[in-house]
């Protein structure tokens, strides 16, 4: 091969690399690689220290009129993503925009909550602010104004920072409630005219070699009755999604005080995630032919009801119970 076709080769396989290198490492901001150079410069973000993607949640408890305040409180933590050579100030403050709700949340008003402090400094050299920023639930109209059956979501963000950046990501922190709810009364009346009819639900129970069937089988000659001690629950299974309005609980025998005083109530849409409803305690007993009137405050939209006796009105060392019939009201 003479020098010339040597050159020409050479220069032709230097021109292919050239091109390849520059398919495979294009420019940074080219249109081939419009990525930006990545900023690593020190920023602030919020931390909970929950493991729950920065999720904090508040407890209390739902009526129909008022809200009841566990009174906890969660701490929010403001930390920067590298030490600063100067002291960095950062401002937070609670708000309701572009708050992403999940499950039975809707969004609540900011004035739901309060901060024990809404300004933080974190010292030159440090990551961590002094003081975390506690958040609580604020008793109001801001809670009230949640529908029943509902918790309330609103955040807690980034407003301001000053001597450093404020993250992309990680600026904000979620705060929910967690309600359990108080949505049954004994006060309420049951309409008769709403009753469900016996072969749009099934009945089963907790209780071994009980027949769950006896108490929606239209009557009240047929019964179970057995012990307290038992922890005996009832669930109805509904056909289809049903809006109910309240549930009637028939004691037999009630003149040996065998009579339900007593229950706790739960609704499920899959029968395996339950939401406790509330309690109702009967003033005094209810006799054969009236049933323990379970009225929901809010009507719920469910699969499945749950009613667990926890009393009834026999006061032995042993104390009994008779139930003949569980209906339902739509």
């Amino acid at each position: 091969m003479n020098k010339n076709m040597i050159k020409t080769v050479l220069a032709g396989a230097m021109v292919a690399a050239a091109l390849t290198a520059c398919q495979s490492e294009p420019e940074v901001g080219s249109s081939l690689y419009p990525t930006a150079e990545e900023n690593y410069d020190t920023k602030a973000y919020l931390y909970t220290g929950t493991g729950d993607d920065n999720k904090v949640t508040l407890g209390g408890v739902k009526s129909a009129t008022d809200v009841t305040l566990a009174n906890d409180s969660a701490l929010i933590y403001v930390r920067l993503s590298s030490p600063a050579d100067k002291d960095v100030t950062v401002s937070v403050a609670a708000t309701a925009e572009n708050v992403k709700t999940q499950g039975n949340e809707e969004v609540m008003d900011k004035d739901a909550i309060q901060l024990n402090r809404t300004t933080v400094t974190i010292p030159k050299g440090q990551v961590t602010a002094s003081e975390p920023i506690a958040v609580k639930l604020k008793a109001g109209d801001g809670l009230k104004k949640i529908p029943m059956l509902k918790n309330g979501a609103v955040a807690v963000a980034i407003t301001s920072v000053d001597g450093a950046a404020a993250g992309s990501s990680y600026n904000r922190v979620l705060v929910a409630t967690n309600f359990s709810y108080e949505n049954v009364t004994t006060d309420g009346e049951l309409n008769y005219d709403k009753s469900i009819s016996y072969d749009q639900y099934t009945m089963s129970t907790n209780l071994r070699r009980v027949n769950a069937g006896k108490l929606n089988d239209g009557s009240k000659s047929t019964f179970i009755y057995t012990y307290m001690s038992y922890g005996p629950t009832f669930t109805m299974a509904f056909k289809k999604e049903t809006r109910l309005t309240g549930i009637g609980v028939l004691s037999a025998y009630t003149y040996y005080n065998y009579g339900v005083k007593e229950v706790e109530v739960f609704t499920s849409m899959d029968g395996m995630k339950w939401t406790r409803q509330g309690t109702v305690t009967a003033a005094s007993p209810y006799d054969d032919d009236t049933p323990l009137p379970i009225v929901f405050s809010a009507p719920v939209t469910c699969k499945y009801a749950k009613v667990k006796i926890l009393s009834s009105f026999h006061t032995s060392s042993r104390p009994l119970f008779a139930v003949s019939e569980i209906w339902a009201f739509e």
